[in-house]
């Protein structure tokens, strides 16, 4: 029989070991899996969220919100540069089977891989990952805990003395004489068996074994009106090795509460959840309008660089210039037919002219360099933009009057909307700092069933239960908190209707300079044109004149550089015009960008589905 038991003991433990091994197992499985689990579902989650609202806002596609960076395009799929550019210098060396980096290709490599375009669309992605996190309050909130153990305790030998029960014979004694009764029959000492206590001394270890498991899962939910529900079911094991005895005992209890007056409703409990969505509506057109302006600064960078270059090509043309002038002086000055001081006027505008190159050049290749690291791409990397990018550009009319612009600005900028927005989001919390002023009153209900004393298994018995219902009351004695942010609520109010009137006066004010430095552009690059043609028959007129022998150096050095200033000049008004008019779409939020980064003016795009 003891054999048996010993054996039923030891399949226990084992099954118990073996339960413990399967735990321990399990979680190191799902430990090595988790990461790219919750990777996944938290991509999911977030992206549902941002896809959904890209309805709500132009100029944004879901196409544009994906965080993951592609591959970088190798620029080997672009066309060989094929011509030498003397102006350069030695520098024409480098850029020799260079790629040429077309406008629209920029648009794609700046898009895909400019760094903090990239850290944009990341931080959106976050805010509408701690938008998960919000609604997650509205949802059954799960949990599950196990704890298991072994302790075993060891008693030493000096604790307190071991107490035995003996079994003895004794005498029975005659109360009245003392002496021992003896049998009538037999004449034999009467006896009896009595139980003796003997105390022993420890003289080892004790050692007691017990297995612990105490399990509880259970949720909690708030619900829209604010009501909170939460149920546990508790199981605590106790069971002692040595001598196989256990205890079991179990719980199940539900709770809820309700607010009726402060904390209750919907406005209540749903305001963080509302403002949250709200606020992920106006980062994403925040990065609306950020996309714009990316693409307006990438345009002009590379818009920029062109400039820089052409500036090279009109300072070499200077130089050059000067050194065949100086040539011929020097000719003549061997005749005498030149002063020594008009030959060194024209030395030393050919020096000014040559250190004016080299400043240009260098000026070129930083600028090129920098543009390099703003398409992410590397600074090692040899291509040249397309010069023939300038050649397209031409004065362009807007096509609208500026009172037409401002209308449209003021109906198209999302940042309008947002102000507008905004003004609703402080009457909205106006009306919860109202809820929050009242008396805290909530209904309270509770429900609890227990398990039966000595049950050995994680069982309810439902007949043992009790429930509890009733009523809690906060008076409003004390609201200085709540008096405060009932207050703030009022000024917030104020001040959001203040920032609506000021963003409109400031669109208007957006939209009267760039309509003002569209036409700025555009008159100086007509005086850009007429100094041009001025300048170009002024330094023909005294190249002439120095062959005849009648001009004067003076006159041929300033001829020169004013044709230089003349050029650079109109290069610099025509990109100006460009940009303006770029800018002017971008403040009346008619600009609206692709995903591979090329723009459209929407009014132009509308007009031509009209027709």
């Amino acid at each position: 029989m003891r054999n048996r038991q010993t054996r039923e003991s030891g399949r226990r433990r084992e099954r118990r070991v073996g339960l413990v091994a399967l735990a321990v197992t399990c979680l190191g499985v799902l430990g090595g899996c988790a990461p790219g689990f919750y990777e996944k579902m938290a991509d999911r989650e977030t992206k549902k969220i941002l896809f959904g609202k890209t309805g709500q806002v132009e100029n944004v596609d879901p196409e544009s919100l994906d965080i993951t960076e592609g591959e970088m395009e190798s620029l080997d799929e672009l066309e060989k540069n094929t011509t030498r550019a003397e102006y350069l210098g030695k520098m024409a060396e480098i850029e020799k089977d260079a790629r040429v980096l077309k406008l629209a290709d920029a648009l794609g490599f700046a898009i895909n891989h400019n760094r903090t375009y990239l850290a944009r669309k990341e931080t959106l992605y976050l805010q509408a990952l701690d938008l998960t996190l919000t609604r997650h309050e509205l949802a059954p909130l799960f949990y599950g805990e196990l704890d298991v153990g072994v302790e075993s305790n060891s008693l030493a030998g000096d604790q307190p003395p071991e107490k035995i029960e003996v079994q003895v014979e004794e005498d029975i004694i005659d109360p009245l004489t003392g002496d021992p009764l003896l049998d009538p029959e037999t004449g034999a000492v009467r006896t009896r068996t009595v139980t003796q206590i003997i105390e022993r001394e420890v003289d080892g270890l004790i050692a007691t074994n017990t297995f612990t498991r105490r399990q509880s899962v259970g949720f909690t939910m708030l619900q829209r009106t604010g009501a909170r529900l939460a149920a546990d079911f508790t199981s605590d094991f106790l069971q002692f090795v040595a001598g196989e005895r256990s205890i079991n005992q179990s719980r199940l209890a539900v709770t809820l509460t309700q607010p009726l007056l402060k904390g209750g409703g919907f406005k209540v409990t749903l305001e963080n959840l509302t403002q949250a969505d709200r606020n992920l509506l106006y980062a994403l057109r925040d990065f609306a309008n950020y996309r714009r302006e990316f693409i307006v600064d990438i345009v002009s960078r590379y818009y920029n660089v062109l400039q820089a270059r052409d500036t090279v090509r009109n300072n070499w043309v200077a130089y050059e210039g000067f050194r065949k002038n100086v040539e011929r002086e020097e000719a003549l000055a061997e005749e005498d037919r030149r002063t020594q001081t008009e030959l060194g006027q024209l030395r030393q505008a050919m020096l000014q002219a040559e250190s004016q190159w080299v400043n240009a050049i260098r000026d070129y290749q930083g600028q090129l360099d920098a543009f390099k690291i703003e398409l992410g791409l590397p600074v090692e990397d040899k291509f040249v933009l397309d010069e023939d990018e300038l050649d397209r550009l031409e004065i362009e009319d807007p096509g609208i009057q500026r009172a037409e612009a401002v209308d449209v600005a003021l109906v198209a900028r999302p940042d309008l909307q947002t102000v507008g927005d905004q003004v609703e989001d402080a009457e909205r919390r106006i009306e919860v700092a109202k809820v929050e002023l009242q008396a805290g009153l909530d209904a309270v209900g509770g429900y609890e069933a227990i398990s039966d004393p000595g049950d050995i298994t994680p069982n309810i018995n439902f007949e043992r239960r009790s429930w509890s219902a009733g009523l809690q009351l906060d008076l409003p004695l004390d609201r200085k908190a709540e008096r405060n942010f009932f207050r703030s609520t009022l000024i917030e109010l104020e001040r959001a209707k203040r920032e609506e009137t000021l963003a409109h006066d400031q669109v208007r004010l957006q939209i009267y300079d760039d309509w003002r430095a569209l036409e700025q552009a555009k008159r100086n690059y007509e005086i850009s044109q007429l100094g041009v043609a001025l300048a170009e028959r002024r330094l023909e007129e005294q190249r002439l004149l120095s062959d005849l022998g009648q001009g004067e150096a003076r006159d041929l050095v300033d001829a020169q550089r004013d044709l230089v200033n003349s050029l650079n000049q109109r290069t610099s008004t025509l990109v100006d015009h460009t940009l303006a008019r770029l800018r002017l779409w971008q403040d009346m939020g008619i600009l609206y960008i692709n995903q591979d980064g090329s723009w459209v003016k929407k009014l132009e795009e509308e007009g031509q589905a009209d027709e």
